[in-house]
């Protein structure tokens, strides 16, 4: 197999994007750039230079027609699957798009199947009283957390005593069940109509107080480019980066918080 450079990984997951977005508007799928995908749009029109993924997001509509049109066939344009935890193919509760011609290493991912990827997080419903909303997303970070410890390595952890605490939690993670957390996530997460809360976020993978929209804001969009194509995003970008990001969001962070995955992929 023949490794990609940094370069050509970066030229592959544009190439599922670029896919991805025709086979949305093939399917009248609303699809938006998203969390860092939309911060590198609009400060450098393309990737965060030290970044090495992408990010979208849809509607919960849209994205359980993705759903629907995946279960029939979740392969399009020959090389670009969608999989799901729903599918039995990922460990995750959202959707990824991958590349079937590549290969990650077992380091980088923890799917059954290890291809280069973009995220697809599903946009939901939150409860307009705020003491709702931290109630909600204080059990969707709980089970999140026995998620993440159900498919762990024991051992691994950033301390010491995160090694240890770690190691004994996964048993109990195992327990409780990578399928009834997934499922419960995704229950979790579509508790709320935005249309009767008139409130819309990330709520399955979000954290409180970022990425909240108004419905009235979500719904209407605006282009962007990134790395020399045009993509849909919340025409309330600048509200949405400042609520995720802060005020000096188009400001370059230092080296020191310049985190990418350092992916590395090979071509099958």
């Amino acid at each position: 197999m023949k490794q990609l450079t940094r370069k050509e990984v970066k030229q592959y997951l544009l190439d599922i994007l670029v896919n991805f977005d025709q086979f949305c508007k093939q399917n009248d799928l609303t699809m938006y750039l998203c969390a860092g995908t939309l911060l590198g749009a609009v400060r450098h029109h393309g990737f965060i230079p030290w970044d090495d993924d992408i990010d979208v997001c849809m509607d919960r509509e849209s994205y359980n027609r993705l759903v629907s049109i995946a279960k029939k066939d979740s392969v399009f344009n020959k090389y670009y699957k969608v999989i799901d935890f729903q599918f039995g193919d990922s460990n995750y509760p959202y959707i990824k798009i991958v590349d079937l011609r590549t290969k990650m290493s077992q380091q980088f991912g923890n799917d059954v199947a290890d291809y280069l990827w973009i995220d697809v997080f599903p946009m939901d419903g939150l409860p307009d009283d705020e003491k709702q909303q931290k109630r909600l997303y204080k059990k969707i970070s709980t089970i999140r957390e026995i998620l993440m410890l159900s498919f762990a390595k024991p051992g691994q952890g950033r301390s010491f005593a995160k090694k240890v605490l770690k190691t004994l939690l996964i048993p109990l993670a195992k327990l409780y069940g990578l399928e009834r957390a997934n499922n419960q996530l995704s229950k979790l997460s579509q508790s709320y109509d935005y249309y009767k809360t008139g409130l819309i976020g990330d709520v399955l993978w979000g954290d409180y107080g970022k990425e909240i929209l108004t419905v009235k804001e979500y719904f209407k969009s605006t282009k962007v480019t990134f790395e020399d194509y045009v993509f849909d995003t919340f025409a309330c970008w600048d509200k949405y980066l400042t609520e995720l990001y802060g005020n000096d969001y188009m400001e370059i962070p230092p080296k020191s918080k310049q985190v990418n995955h350092n992916l590395q992929a090979w071509l099958r």
